[in-house]
C-alpha cells in the first residue's frame, strides 16, 4: 500500500523477543494484513520520547510553581530563555521551534474554516468516537490507573476540546501560537506521566511496553485525524475532499509536536485512518480499565455542556449512548458494556445535520444565527475557567495527591 504511515524501517521484522506480552496476539493478526506497519507500531510500543522524558526527569528538582513559571516563560519566548533552563529544554524547544517544510499555512487556514463551520459535529465526533475507542487501547490502563478521567472527566474532555480548538483557529499551530504551546505542554504531561505510572507496580513493561508510548500517541493522533473524519461525515459534516486532508496536515505537524517519530508518522487521511485500523488490532482486547475509561467519558458529556440535572443528565447520557454506539459499532459497544437502544439516532442526526447546512447556504440570516450558536456552544465546551493556562505538570502517580496541572 502507497499511504503506510511508514516507510522507515518497515521492512525490519518484530523479533517476538521484543514484542510485550499483551500484544503478542494482536500482532500476529496484524502481520497477516499489513505487515511492515504492525512491525513498526509494535517495535514502538516500548520507544517514549527521549526529548521530553529528559526535560520531565530534569524538572522533577523545581517546585510546581517554578515548573509552570519557566515553562510559561520558555513557550512564550523560547529564544530568551532563563539561565536556570535545563539543556534538556533547551533542545526540546530548539527541535520545535523548527517547522517541517511540508507544513503549509494556507492549507491550515482550509482545515480552521471547515472546522469553525463543523465545530459541533467534530466535537460530538470526537467525543462519542475517537476519544471513546482510543480507550479500546493500553492507554486506557494509564488514565485508570493516574485516575485522571474518572476523578476528573469533565475537564479532561474540556481539555480534549480545547486542544482541538487551538489547533485549528488561524496560526495556533505557528511556533508561540496557542496551539503549538499547549501541544508542547501536553507532550511534557505525557512525558511526567510515563515516568510515573512506569514506576507504578500496576504496570509491567515485560507485559506492557511503555506506557504512553510512541506507538500509543501514533494511535491517538490517528484517531484524532484521519479517524474522526470518518465519524465526521457519519454524522452529517460539509467537509470537502480537500478539507479533510487539510484537516490531517494539521494533525500531521501536531503528531511531530506532540512526539510521535518521524518514521512512524501518518502523512494523509488514508496513511492515517489505515495506521488506526492496524494499531487497534496489533492492542490486547479492551478489558475493565476500557469499560471504566469509555463510560467515564460517556457520563461526563452531559456535564461538559452544563447539564447537571440528575433527569436531564440521565436522559442525554442516554442518548450519547446511542450516538457513540452507532459510531464505533456493536462490537466494540457490547465490550464496553454501553447498552442498546431499539432505534437508531445516527441518520436522523445526520440527515439534520445535512438539512441545517442547505437551508443555512439559501437563508443568510439563519446561517449567522447558527453560526453565532455554534461559536457560542464551541466557546462554552472548551472553559476551564482559572487553570485554563496552567503550564503545571503531574507530581505524584495518582491524580487526587498530584498538585494541580
Amino acid at each position: 500500500m502507497t499511504s503506510n504511515p511508514s516507510e522507515v524501517a518497515a521492512t525490519r521484522p518484530a523479533s517476538p523477543a521484543t514484542i510485550p506480552a499483551a500484544y503478542a496476539t494482536g500482532y500476529r493478526k496484524a502481520a497477516k494484513l499489513e505487515p511492515a506497519l504492525a512491525a513498526a507500531y509494535i517495535r514502538h510500543t516500548t520507544v517514549g520520547d527521549p526529548l521530553a522524558d529528559a526535560v520531565a526527569s530534569d524538572l522533577r528538582s523545581f517546585s510546581p510553581g517554578q515548573v509552570h513559571s519557566l515553562l510559561a516563560g520558555v513557550l512564550q519566548n523560547p529564544r530568551e530563555l532563563p539561565p536556570d533552563t535545563p539543556e534538556s529544554l533547551r533542545r526540546f524547544i530548539a527541535e520545535a521551534l523548527e517547522v517541517p517544510d511540508w507544513f503549509d499555512e494556507e492549507i491550515a487556514m482550509i482545515a480552521s474554516r471547515a472546522f469553525l463551520r463543523n465545530s459541533d459535529i467534530v466535537l460530538a465526533a470526537l467525543v462519542g468516537g475517537s476519544i471513546v475507542e482510543g480507550f479500546a487501547t493500553l492507554i486506557s490502563k494509564s488514565f485508570r490507573i493516574r485516575g485522571r478521567v474518572t476523578q476528573s472527566g469533565v475537564r479532561r474532555l474540556k481539555q480534549n476540546g480545547l486542544q482541538l480548538v487551538e489547533q485549528y483557529l488561524p496560526g495556533g499551530m505557528s511556533p508561540l501560537g496557542d496551539g503549538w504551546k499547549l501541544t508542547l505542554r501536553v507532550r511534557l504531561v505525557h512525558a511526567r506521566s510515563r515516568m510515573l505510572i512506569g514506576s507504578s507496580d500496576e504496570w509491567s513493561h515485560e507485559r506492557h511496553g511503555l506506557p504512553i508510548s510512541a506507538a500509543t500517541v501514533l494511535l491517538a493522533g490517528s484517531a484524532f485525524s484521519g479517524r474522526l473524519m470518518q465519524h465526521v461525515a457519519t454524522l452529517g459534516g460539509d467537509f470537502t475532499r480537500e478539507e479533510r486532508e487539510a484537516y490531517v496536515h494539521v494533525w500531521r505537524y501536531t503528531g511531530l509536536l506532540i512526539g510521535i517519530p518521524r518514521e512512524i508518522l501518518f502523512r494523509d487521511e488514508e496513511s492515517a485512518v489505515r495506521a488506526f485500523e492496524i494499531g487497534h488490532v496489533c492492542e490486547p482486547p479492551a478489558d475493565e480499565d476500557a469499560i471504566i475509561m469509555a463510560n467515564s467519558i460517556i457520563n461526563s458529556a452531559p456535564l461538559v455542556i452544563g447539564v447537571s440535572e440528575v433527569e436531564a443528565r440521565r436522559k442525554l447520557a442516554g442518548y450519547a449512548y446511542q450516538i457513540s454506539r452507532e459510531l464505533i459499532g456493536d462490537e466494540l459497544a457490547d465490550t464496553f458494556l454501553f447498552p442498546k437502544a431499539k432505534r437508531r439516532a445516527v441518520p436522523v442526526l445526520r440527515v439534520r445535520n445535512r438539512v441545517s447546512r442547505l437551508v443555512g447556504r439559501v437563508v443568510p440570516r439563519w446561517r449567522r444565527t447558527k453560526d453565532l450558536d455554534r461559536f457560542r456552544a464551541l466557546v462554552d465546551f472548551v472553559n476551564l475557567g482559572r487553570l485554563d493556562h496552567s503550564y503545571g505538570l503531574p507530581t505524584a502517580l495518582y491524580d487526587e495527591e498530584s498538585s494541580d496541572w
